[in-house]
């Protein structure tokens, strides 16, 4: 029989995982979108240290660990003291604004209450189920089902490597077209960011084999557009081997150890 401590506790974390990670995507997706993919080099010295410190302590195999997104590794008073900067202005301003900031400082008794399995109670799981109302209110049920979908949570090998099979499989078709970009996603750059990909062994392929491939994909995409653009691309393909040399990936990836 569920007691009354287990149930509000239990429902407490639920939320409050979820308001987590829409915080860490929305602050995310903001700084991106202001600072370009370089925005967590503009977060505080202190944090960036504390950020990579914790990637080096979770560089063991046996864990199967994932590397993160930066916001991940921050404790959730970290996390407030980002939003307190003047960059977060423009998502703490979506969110609300001071009052936005004042209602999370609030979460933070509760928040501590469950995190060390004390019970919540039942105003504190109230403070808990409104602030989560509100955001989802703000943000629409859309943005949060896409959020917590697909949050910067790190990438797994045999999640991942299907994945990029199929998106190197995809330029290999398109390439003939010679259309002006090659189709390619966030999943290549999230998966060489992995810790399993720092070597072969525990990558289970050969790295260098499938950086080759998604590293002239990068180039076609670079080359001028304009006058002449399809023959310079046609000749781009011969001169690397561009079909040559994604097929060998392709390959790679399809004898990989999962």
């Amino acid at each position: 029989m569920t007691s009354a401590f287990e149930f509000e506790n239990t429902r407490a974390y639920s939320l409050l995982l979820r308001i987590e990670v829409l915080l860490r995507e929305c602050l995310r997706e903001a700084l991106e979108e202001q600072d370009g993919r370089k925005w967590q080099r503009k977060l505080p010295g202190a944090l960036l240290t504390k950020i990579k410190d914790s990637q080096k302590d979770e560089r063991k195999p046996q864990f199967n660990f994932v590397r993160l997104g930066p916001l991940y590794y921050l404790t959730f008073g970290e996390l407030l003291s980002v939003l307190d900067q003047k960059s977060s202005s423009a998502i703490v301003k979506r969110l609300g604004g001071e009052v936005f900031l004042k209602q999370f400082q609030n979460l933070c008794a509760p928040r501590n209450a469950v995190c060390h399995s004390r019970p919540v109670s039942s105003i504190g799981l109230q403070v808990i189920e409104t602030l989560y109302s509100q955001l989802e209110n703000v943000l629409t049920v859309e943005v949060v089902q896409r959020y917590l979908t697909h949050p910067d949570t790190g990438l797994e090998k045999d999640a991942a490597i299907p994945l990029v099979a199929s998106i190197l499989a995809s330029a290999l078709t398109s390439h003939e077209r010679l259309p002006a970009k090659l189709e390619t996603s966030k999943t290549l750059a999230l998966a060489i960011e992995q810790y399993w990909w720092a070597d072969d062994s525990l990558a289970g392929f050969n790295r260098q084999c499938v950086e080759d491939a998604i590293d002239l994909i990068s180039q076609y995409n670079e080359l001028p557009a304009g006058v002449g653009a399809v023959a310079s691309r046609q000749n781009f393909c011969d001169r690397q081997g561009l079909k040559l040399k994604i097929q060998k990936a392709i390959a790679t990836l399809e004898t990989a150890t999962l």
